[in-house]
């Protein structure tokens, strides 16, 4: 297969995307994909049945964000993962129009008897008298404290003009990135604009990362396998001299450039895609407005334009080494487990380290407690160790392993699994 074919799914019944060979990919694009080959035709699809929540819209206890993204498209995978109680399982009948007359695009099952619906059961009684639906106190407070941070040194940095404030500003605002997409899963949050200091789009996060990579992560529906494409190719297949074997050279360029390309997507997305602004889109401005607010402009605008490529560089170093590329982790093209349980699937391409898990520091702002976090995307971190019981007791009943690995074995692995080009014929399984 050479690297400009499609990258045919071996997770069998995954139906391949409209929306992936598109050089230029955005979180419209994906959404528009998906609306196609669900064909859905303007409702929302769980299970085998259609149903119609516009009415449900401006009442979404979630915020009205998440049913407007998703009309169209069959959220199946969404309204699982998203929904601890039972609530909105009772709730749904109400919006029933019809049974869906074609089969799911994706093949991932939620079975009673299925590792996922057993897992979550137990949340459930892990979490009662927790009001997880809103993110803990201590979680708002790293987070307000990162943001305030990053903001003084931002400022201190145009001031001064040093390398060191600079560097401090940019690890600040990387941390504080990271903690905002903690909140992009949960309620409609202020918090989530975090993200939005730096040039990355907490709206279209929402989109390539909450509703594409965590639902189907590392398949050929995941957004962020392929959106690094052709620089770097996960994907085990044929591939050019250059994206195999030189890539490790040009890595740091493309991740400080990240940033500034998500900036353009950004402004691409509002003039020709979404047309409409929100506050999110405004609060890229702040940092660059504050720092020159101590410093000419120009020499403010120099120094946040190193911020930004610092930041980018760190965020991306964490984000593609933090959980989901190694040889030893499934990606598709390797050949699938029997079990189509959408639990194990999240299980079977996520890892997580030693060095990270005992600090909630670096579990807020290094992408930590992977695993939980993509089966409990609307658990906020810190409390998800309450899940770890009934975590154990789930994988220990279907024989999987939650061995953590170290930060150097990934940071390793995805190196190695950008040269690798053999699809491993056995499971790639815990």
């Amino acid at each position: 297969m050479g690297p400009k074919e499609k990258k045919e799914s071996t997770l069998i019944g995954l139906k391949y995307p409209s929306f992936r060979d598109k050089a230029w990919k955005t979180g419209a694009s994906w959404l528009d994909g998906k609306r196609k080959d669900d064909g859905i035709e303007g409702l929302w699809r769980v299970g085998d049945k259609l149903y119609d929540l516009a009415q449900w819209v401006g009442n979404h206890p979630g915020g009205a964000e998440w049913l407007t993204l998703t009309k169209g498209t069959d959220i199946t995978e969404a309204f699982e993962a998203h929904h601890i109680t039972s609530f909105a399982e009772q709730l749904l009948p109400k919006f029933y129009v019809r049974d869906a007359t074609t089969p799911r695009s994706s093949p991932l099952t939620f079975k009673p008897d299925g590792f996922y619906r057993v897992f979550k059961s137990r949340v459930r009684e892990a979490l009662k008298g927790v009001d997880f639906h809103k993110p803990a106190k201590l979680s708002n407070l790293m987070s307000d404290s990162l943001c305030a941070g990053t903001l003084a040194l931002c400022v201190t940095a145009s001031a001064t003009q040093s390398w060191a404030a600079i560097f401090a500003a940019a690890i600040f605002l990387t941390w504080t990135a990271v903690a905002g997409h903690n909140y992009m899963h949960l309620r409609d949050s202020f918090r989530m604009a975090y993200m939005d200091l730096s040039l990355l789009s907490s709206k279209e996060w929402r989109i390539t990362h909450c509703l594409s990579h965590h639902l189907y992560a590392n398949s050929i529906l995941d957004f962020e396998l392929s959106m690094f494409e052709p620089f770097f190719d996960y994907v085990p297949h044929e591939k050019g001299f250059i994206t195999r074997r030189l890539s490790w050279l040009y890595t740091p360029s493309v991740y400080a450039g990240v940033y500034f390309m998500n900036g353009v997507k950004r402004i691409y997305s509002l003039a020709f895609e979404w047309g409409t602004l929100d506050y999110r889109d405004l609060t890229p401005f702040l940092i660059p407005a504050l720092m020159c607010s101590v410093a000419p402009p120009s020499l403010a605008l120099a120094a946040w334009m190193k911020v930004i490529a610092i930041s980018s560089f760190y965020f991306v170093l964490i984000g593609a080494n933090a959980a989901h590329h190694h040889p030893d982790i499934y990606h598709d093209g390797d050949v699938h487990r029997e079990d189509l349980d959408w639990g194990l699937a999240q299980i079977d391409a996520v890892r997580d380290r030693v060095e990270i898990e005992p600090s909630r520091f670096l579990i807020i702002t290094h992408f930590g407690s992977h695993t939980l976090h993509h089966l409990l995307p609307t658990v906020d971190h810190s409390y998800l160790h309450l899940c770890e019981p009934a975590f154990e007791q789930t994988c220990k009943e279907f024989g999987v392993n939650t061995e953590l690995w170290t930060q150097w074995k990934l940071f390793k692995g995805q190196f190695m699994q950008l040269q690798h080009t053999e699809p491993k014929k056995t499971p790639n399984t815990r």
